[in-house]
């Protein structure tokens, strides 16, 4: 009897020992497979490598959050850029869109989110989207009113496109608003317009000139400067011997910087407006001296420096932790990308083509930027009120930091006019 108990007692413990063993050795469960997300973007342009960053942030976050719901099954975004090398002096379309071509063959990539940054390649990426029936959503650059032209004119050939960063139309009403608010204000009349000669400014130029001029302002000058000059101050000078009020300047060159350094040393009676992204990092005003004062310029989305739009301050805050700087330009179209990518795809269910279509097509996403939907143009329209659309965002260098001075909905400081103008 005894012998018999000692037995089953062996082998009770022989069964505990070897399901346990086997429970020990057990593998995990196979990870999720991940969402292969493309980027391309070039890096040559500031708008491109501050929209990474945010890309980046917004990965890091979703990912740490357990990543997205995709019918029941959370999956990872993986995140692959590509360098397409578009904002390179003398590189065509075409090589641009061999990089494309190359992320999405090559990567075998799920959905495209981020560039391209230059219109001419925007444009043509659209067909090769359609050629490869995947979405993608533009967050950087492209300010080219030619795009919601292209895609809503043939919307069931160019559905798969979709638009959250600024059209050039919106950045240049914001700019003429505050025009107005200043002629209201101080009386003023006139400006001198300084121009990098490519097309994009030209074109952004005239359109911010020619409303300008509709509303009573005198253009007094323009000068075209080419793309990489290292001295404007032969357009400076001619800019402060015309007496103008307003100076305005639309430049996508590096050297912008000088621009806004020489107008300090030269201290033109005239508040700088405009676009130049070279202008736009908080580091700038540390590299040139302090020497970048009281200019104003878009900074895409109302996050990047306002404090009024719930979410943004954090934004900012966990852009600086992750990268060790600050956010600007197109960093909050591509941040939020991601959160609506992310809000589509779990409504969708699916990575499915035509099933994530039509859910971006419903997207009504309020982020920290303002509610973001798509029009009949798959653009996500801006707005001053942040529950109607997307608010921009015109910032200016008040000792040392960039602060959000239009519209009035999200502004943290007015206007500061430069001490020599007074």
């Amino acid at each position: 009897m005894k012998k018999r108990i000692f037995l089953t007692a062996l082998a009770l413990v022989m069964v505990v020992a070897l399901i346990g063993g086997a429970v020990g050795c057990a593998k995990p469960a196979p990870a999720a497979e991940a969402i292969v997300l493309g980027c391309p973007l070039s890096i040559a342009y500031q708008h491109s490598w501050t929209a990474d960053r945010a890309i980046r942030l917004a990965v890091e976050e979703i990912n740490a959050e357990g990543g997205v719901n995709v019918g029941g099954v959370m999956r990872p975004f993986k995140l692959v850029t590509i360098e397409t090398r578009e904002e390179e002096p003398g590189v065509p379309v075409s090589e641009c869109l061999l990089g494309f071509e190359k992320l999405i063959l090559d990567e075998k990539v799920d959905v495209l989110c981020g560039g391209s940054t230059m219109s001419e390649a925007s444009l043509a990426l659209i067909d090769l989207v359609n050629k490869y029936n995947m979405v993608h959503i533009t967050c950087m650059g492209t300010w080219t009113p030619g795009w919601p032209a292209k895609v809503g004119g043939d919307i069931e050939k160019y559905g798969c496109s979709f638009k959250m960063s600024a059209d050039a139309r919106d950045q240049v009403g914001l700019l003429v608003d505050l025009l107005e608010e200043m002629r209201k204000e101080y009386g003023w009349s006139t400006a001198y317009c300084i121009i990098t000669d490519v097309l994009f400014c030209r074109n952004s130029m005239d359109a911010f000139a020619g409303l300008a001029e509709k509303k009573g302002w005198e253009i007094l000058g323009k000068d075209l400067c080419p793309q990489g000059t290292t001295d404007y101050s032969p357009a400076l000078l001619k800019a402060k011997a015309s007496g103008a009020d307003v100076l305005l300047i639309w430049t996508n060159d590096v050297t912008a910087t000088i621009l806004i350094r020489q107008f300090m040393d030269l201290e033109v009676p005239a508040l700088p407006v405009g676009f130049a992204p070279a202008a736009q990092e908080h580091e700038i005003y540390e590299a040139l001296g302090g020497k970048c004062g009281y200019f104003i310029f878009p900074c895409g989305h109302a996050a990047v420096t306002s404090t009024k739009m719930p979410g943004a301050v954090e934004f900012q805050q966990a852009y600086e932790k992750m990268h060790g700087r600050r956010p600007f330009g197109g960093a909050g179209a591509a941040y939020e990308g991601l959160y609506v990518l992310k809000d589509a795809i779990e409504r969708a269910g699916s990575l499915e083509t035509d099933a994530l279509i039509a859910a971006l097509e419903q997207t009504d996403y309020m982020g920290t930027s303002g509610r973001i939907r798509f029009d009949e143009n798959h653009m996500a329209p801006f707005s001053y009120d942040p529950e109607e659309g997307v608010v921009g965002n015109l910032s200016q260098w008040i000792g040392g930091e960039r602060v959000c001075v239009w519209p009035p909905s999200i502004a943290d400081s007015e206007v500061l006019l430069p001490p020599w103008m007074k």
